[in-house]
C-alpha cells in the first residue's frame, strides 16, 4: 500500500523538525487527558475516603471499613501510573539540565534519542512484566484477605496501562526527538535563582 505523496512529505517534514505527526500526537494527547482525568477522580476519591474514615473513626468510633485497602490497592496505583504519561508529555518530571544547552547543539539530537531509548526500554520492560502479572491475576481471580475481600486483579491493570502509554510516547520520541515540553530556554527554572 503506497503512502500518498503529500502525506509522505508531511511525515518527512515532521521528522526533520522533530515534531510528532499531528494525528498521532492528538491521539496520544487524548489518552493522556483521559488517563489524567481518571487519576484526578481517583485522587478526589482517595481524599473523600480518607476523610470519611478519619471522621468516622474519631467522631463516631466507627471507621470506614476497607478504606485503607481501597486506597492502597486501587487509588494510589491509579494516581501514580495513569498520571505518568501526561506528566511526561507536559514536561512535569524532574530533569537534570547540566549539559542540555551544549548537547542541544549536536545535530540530530542523539542524546535526547538515547535518553528516550533507555526510558522506553525500561518502561516497555515494566509494561511487559506488569501486563503478564495482570493477566495471571485475572485468570486466578486473586482477592485480598480481610473483612472485605477486594479483587486484587483490578489493581494490577493500571501499571501496564500507564507504563504502556508512556512507552509508546518514548518510542515516538526516538524517531521524533522533542525538547522537554513546556520548557523553553526562558522558562527553565534553575536552582538557586530565587535565593533558596
Amino acid at each position: 500500500m503506497a503512502v500518498p505523496a503529500d502525506r509522505r512529505e508531511s511525515l518527512l517534514a515532521s521528522r526533520k523538525t522533530g515534531m510528532i505527526p499531528r494525528p498521532l500526537e492528538s491521539v496520544l494527547s487524548l489518552f493522556d487527558r483521559l488517563f489524567l482525568i481518571v487519576a484526578q477522580i481517583a485522587m478526589a476519591l482517595m481524599m473523600l475516603s480518607i476523610s470519611a474514615d478519619s471522621l468516622g473513626r474519631y467522631l463516631f468510633n466507627r471507621p470506614l471499613t476497607g478504606s485503607y485497602e481501597f486506597t492502597s490497592l486501587y487509588l494510589m496505583v491509579i494516581i501514580t501510573f495513569l498520571a505518568i504519561p501526561a506528566t511526561y508529555a507536559s514536561g512535569g518530571h524532574i530533569r537534570l539540565d547540566i549539559l542540555r544547552e551544549r548537547l542541544a547543539r549536536v545535530p540530530g539530537r542523539p542524546f535526547e534519542r538515547i535518553n528516550a531509548l533507555l526510558a522506553a526500554a525500561v518502561f516497555g520492560f515494566l509494561t511487559w512484566h506488569a501486563g503478564g502479572a495482570a493477566i495471571t491475576k485475572f485468570i486466578e481471580r486473586d482477592t485480598s484477605f480481610g473483612v472485605i475481600q477486594f479483587p486484587l486483579y483490578w489493581s494490577y491493570v493500571w501499571v501496564p496501562v500507564g507504563c504502556g502509554l508512556l512507552s509508546v510516547r518514548l518510542a515516538l520520541e526516538i524517531v521524533f526527538p522533542q525538547s522537554p515540553a513546556g520548557q523553553s530556554r526562558d522558562k527553565v527554572h534553575h536552582a538557586g535563582e530565587d535565593g533558596l
